[in-house]
């Protein structure tokens, strides 16, 4: 293979380098799985390095095969063959690791992955054990200490609490405690414990973290920038001192620190390890020049990088478009506009629009509303991800319980969920008592009810409820023995087991049945034969394990449509056409993020607007409103990512009025996509105008309707209410409702065409 000619200079000094220790500082675009896949064959066609001596981690599991697929086809280009590829995600791998060593810590190799849902009803639980409600918002932030210590790799027993640090702390302990010993009980691990168990077993024998530090010659790692200090642990564990690390990352990227992501481990690699190599990768292959110098611009104000500019053989391309428009909704509707155009001008064969080009990016996800009804009036298809995922469909969560249970009896989440699933005329009081005698008993609840027997004289569990829990226990016990004899494909064994309970039916007979309960049950099956097609090898607690390491961006498909999705998980993915909304100053930023982390946590909110600027292939729209906010209490106003970016808001009809331009200057110029400005010509106006991306002060808004025949409200202006009293309009919120401090009610919202509301004296003189 011809490495020299299939990449360019800086790609081929990565792929083929013979240092130690390597980092290569990978900007969006410039092709760093390319690299890393190239790597791998490198070393192998090169390097005469084993493809089992190679371990490669990276954090989903769609990357993860994408990786893998392409890493397959060159190895097989080199060796003839396809060899077995260990590349996978940090959870992936230390769930395979476990599967393996799990008995160095009496755990069996059936242990149930918990995922949120499953970890939230488990706490609920524990709460209602320890007296509380299972809406009480002690549980809440009992589950927020839990998830704090083991991002810092801590269980209750590494934890001393000499003085409260907040109030509750001690019971936050115990409850993390208790929450603990009921998992380990059930025999299950939540996404936290696959990292910390594999750690716990490697630091507690010599002998198994020198078998497995003993597999991999070479360690590399994808988005090394997202990685948190026990991941890195976890690498440090599996190396020797002769071991090779190579990691590929871009700390511009770094959009995960709120969950631990810790980009000084990347930043500072060379303090770590001696004779680091590091190799910056700042070709871009994916988007046009306007849009690289916009996101060169906006992260230029970090002072927290390795510094690097984005830099493309590209053309120009398209100007940047925004937008800033009066309300939420005119926002969306200049939105579906663009999107309109572009599926007009693109068409497939058969002269239908193209909309799987497309994306819409948000900071939050309350900021979909207005966007769904205007995409809805203009019959534009799209899907929003990062709602309800397949798996975690009600129906869908109802058969992997059903067969969770199967491989672990001692799972009490799954079986709560299904005991009357179908309905069983079980209810919560019934599933209260097995719960208590369970315990009390030392056993599962599935376990208790299997030995109900032995128990007949101090149960007080009623007749009917064990007859039907018979019959459900007698249909998953013979299920067991038919999935054990593997005479059938367990996909089928599976099937007839959904319909035997009656699953089927019970959708079916739904007071209100919906056709897509049944599609994604039947969707279910396609999945475990796909799995089953892939693995024909494989148990079938593989395939639960696979579904339940399954993250936001694996769920996401094709399809013409325009998606919908957060920044975050838009990470790694890529588009034609990009609309970023909603920037607005303390909503992208966000208030939350600076206020709780200061320059730190501007700094990562620069970075996630650089993350979406760069997700942009074309075209790139960026759009915000001017709409009253209840979150930040006043007028929105632009981001300063505007300005940061260089990407000029663009004068409208709507402008010669508002707030926002007046207070810009803003000239009369098309959307800005190049050099920055002259200030003194028409884009600063007189050349003395205040900071566009000031909070501008309240400003008139006119009154639709005629009901006390006022229609041009002011701040200022001295008012009577037949019931409050006298008082001082203090700011103009909308079109319709203004903010009034009354002398003695104190502040009330209403609107402005209130009959009982009377203007007696103009902020401008006499009414």
């Amino acid at each position: 293979m011809d490495y020299r000619s299939l990449l360019n200079e800086k790609q081929y000094e990565a792929v083929s380098t013979s240092s130690q220790y390597v980092r290569v500082v990978a900007g969006a675009g410039s092709g760093k799985t390319r690299v890393l896949t190239y790597r791998i064959a490198y070393l192998i066609s090169e390097m005469g390095v084993r493809p089992n001596q190679i371990l490669a981690i990276t954090f989903t599991n769609k990357a993860a095969g994408e990786m893998a697929d392409r890493a397959a086809k060159l190895v097989d280009e080199v060796l003839g063959y396809t060899p077995r590829l260990n590349i996978s995600t940090f959870h992936a791998f230390c769930s395979r690791f476990l599967r393996m060593e799990a008995g160095a810590i009496n755990f069996p190799t059936s242990f149930t992955i918990y995922d949120e849902d499953d970890r939230g009803k488990l706490l609920k639980n524990i709460g209602v054990e320890l007296g509380y409600k299972k809406g009480d918002s002690f549980i809440k932030e009992a589950s927020q200490y839990i998830g704090r210590n083991k991002t810092k790799g801590l269980y209750p027993e590494d934890i001393t609490i000499k003085y409260e640090r907040f109030p509750n702390e001690k019971k936050c302990l115990e409850f993390y405690k208790l929450y603990e010993q009921r998992k380990n009980d059930m025999l299950a691990m939540d996404f936290d414990d696959l990292m910390l168990r594999t750690i716990q077993i490697l630091e507690g024998s010599d002998d198994i973290r020198r078998k497995w530090a003993g597999k991999f010659d070479h360690v590399l790692v994808d988005e090394f920038q997202d990685t948190n200090d026990v991941q890195y642990k976890l690498m440090k564990l599996l190396m020797r001192v002769d071991t090779c690390l190579y990691v590929v990352g871009d700390p511009d990227q770094t959009i995960y620190t709120w969950r631990g992501a810790n980009q000084d481990i990347m930043l500072g690699l060379e303090r770590a390890h001696e004779n680091v190599e590091t190799i910056v990768l700042n070709e871009n292959y994916r988007s046009t020049k306007k849009i690289l110098d916009a996101a060169n611009h906006l992260i230029a104000h970090n002072k927290k990088r390795i510094p690097k500019d984005l830099f493309t053989s590209a053309s120009d391309g398209d100007p940047i478009l925004s937008s800033c428009q009066p309300k939420g909704e005119d926002e969306a509707t200049w939105v579906a506009s663009k999107i309109a155009q572009i599926s007009r001008e693109n068409r497939n064969e058969y002269g239908e629009p193209i909309f799987n080009n497309i994306v819409v990016l948000y900071r939050a996800s309350y900021l979909t509303r207005p966007f769904e009804s205007a995409f809805k009036d203009r019959q534009i298809p799209y899907k929003i991800y990062g709602g309800v995922r397949f798996y975690e469909r009600m129906e869908v969560k109802d058969l992997l319980a059903y067969f969770n249970l199967m491989l672990n009896p001692k799972d009490n989440i799954a079986f709560e969920r299904i005991i009357n699933v179908p309905r069983r005329n079980i209810g919560d009081t019934s599933v209260d008592r097995i719960r208590e005698e369970a315990n009390q008993a030392g056993l599962s609840e599935y376990e208790y009810l299997c030995r109900i027997g032995e128990y007949m004289e101090v149960t007080n569990i009623p007749t009917r409820v064990i007859k039907k829990a018979a019959e459900f226990i007698a249909i998953v016990e013979d299920t067991k023995i038919k999935l054990a004899e593997k005479l059938e494909v367990y996909s089928e064994v599976l099937k007839k087991f959904v319909d035997e309970i009656g699953y089927m039916d019970y959708l079916r007979e739904d007071e209100d049945p919906d056709e897509d309960r049944i599609k994604n049950v039947n969707a279910l099956f396609d999945d475990i034969n796909n799995f089953i097609d892939k693995n024909p090898n494989a148990e079938f607690q593989e395939y639960l394990q696979n579904v339940a390491l399954l993250s936001s961006q694996d769920d996401i498909s094709g399809g013409n449509f325009v998606s919908l999705m957060t920044i975050h998980i838009a990470k790694g993915l890529e588009f034609d056409n990009v609309f970023i909304i909603g920037m607005n100053q303390d909503v992208f930023p966000s208030m939350r993020s600076l206020d709780d982390n200061g320059r730190d946590g501007a700094e990562e909110e620069r970075r996630l607007a650089y993350v979406a600027i760069t997700r942009a292939r074309k075209r790139l729209f960026c759009s915000c409103n001017e709409s009253y906010s209840y979150i930040t209490d006043s007028k929105q106003t632009p981001s300063q990512f505007f300005k940061e970016a260089e990407i000029s808001l663009p004068r409208t009809s709507y402008y010669s009025t508002s707030s926002v331009w007046r207070s810009s200057g803003y000239g009369n110029q098309s959307s800005y996509g190049g050099s920055k400005p002259r200030p003194g010509s028409s884009y600063f106006g007189d050349g003395n105008a205040p900071d566009p991306f000031e909070k501008p002060k309240p400003k008139p808004a006119p009154v639709t309707t005629a009901t006390n025949g006022i229609t041009d409200w002011k701040v200022g202006d001295m008012v009577e209410h037949g019931k409050f009293g006298k008082g001082k309009v203090i700011e103009i919120i909308s079109d319709k409702i203004i903010r009034i401090n009354f002398d003695n009610e104190g502040i009330k919202t209403l609107l402005g065409s209130h009959p009982m509301l009377n203007r007696i004296k103009s902020e401008g003189g006499d009414a």
